[in-house]
């Protein structure tokens, strides 16, 4: 998959999802703490309002975000 990667942003999208895979690989052994999807789209979406963010950067947060998003369970329905 990398190789078809071109841009920055692009980067930076792959960079996260690599690092959700072994967040979530590593969790089940135990050798790192449970993902906490709050924290890590507070800290996208905390980057994301930064001035001197890159591309790079925007790749990665938006994945975060995304990520947060399909995880988040459902609201109940009244």
């Amino acid at each position: 998959m990398s190789a078809s990667v071109r841009t920055e942003r692009m980067r930076g999208s792959l960079a996260a999802v690599n690092g959700i895979i072994t967040s979530m690989t590593k969790k089940k052994e135990g050798s790192l703490p449970s993902w906490d999807e709050e924290r890590a789209v507070r800290a996208a979406h905390q980057i994301l309002k930064s001035e001197m963010l890159d591309d790079f950067d925007k790749g990665y947060s938006e994945t975060l975000v995304k990520y947060g998003k399909l995880t988040k369970p459902a609201k109940p329905q009244a």
